[in-house]
């Protein structure tokens, strides 16, 4: 919490408040003077990449969570070799995914436009919200993105699956908040990672 006591500084902080946004921003002023200006900041954070996936998405692919703000959150996806992702569409949410590893086909359908393209390290695309999607991997080595959210992601309910193009590997998930079953699931990835590589 930042709290501003200013007259001959208004104008900067005015053009601090319109940098940061109405959305990370409450202002309360008082009929005085000397305005009292409050501005409600989100303390910053810092997080190293898990080394174990969080959870699994309801595309399939394996998540780890990275950092939540005001505005959006951002996570990392990765989905095995030689697997391919669930169709969905998003309800509220939209997306923008940069490509760190691996090589795979990403199919994108908005009413009728439609396209799949090759992704690797450092192509970026957008998922905007009403687009459905699927993606697959190519080659031995697993598909990796750092994907940003906005706004954060709601919860799994958010996504709704859809028919896609390509016959997915994965199966829909509902109870995937259950450990026993994370454990389970990620030991087959494990397996099929291992054998995999060593083809």
């Amino acid at each position: 919490m930042i709290e501003l006591y200013h007259d001959i500084f208004l104008d900067h902080t005015t053009s601090i408040v319109n940098k940061l946004g109405s959305s990370t921003v409450t202002i309360t002023t008082r009929n005085l003077t000397f305005i009292n200006q409050t501005l409600s900041i989100h303390s910053f954070q810092t997080k190293s990449l898990p080394i174990n996936p969080d959870i699994v998405a309801p595309d399939g692919s394996l998540v780890r969570n990275m950092l939540t703000t005001v505005g959006g959150s951002m996570a990392q996806f990765e989905l095995p070799p030689g697997m391919i992702s669930n169709a969905v569409e998003h309800r509220t949410v939209s997306e923008i995914w940069y490509f760190l590893s691996g090589q795979g086909e990403f199919w994108r359908k908005q009413n009728e436009r439609e396209e799949i393209i090759l992704v690797n390290a450092a192509i970026c695309i957008t998922i905007p919200l009403g687009t459905q999607f699927q993606f697959r991997t190519i080659g031995k080595k697993p598909l990796v993105a750092m994907a940003v959210t906005m706004p954060p992601w709601p919860g799994n309910s958010e996504a709704m699956s859809k028919k896609g193009i390509w016959n997915a590997t994965f199966v829909v998930m509902r109870n995937s908040s259950t450990k026993v079953f994370h454990s389970m699931y990620l030991f087959i990835i494990t397996i099929l990672v291992f054998h995999y590589i060593h083809l």
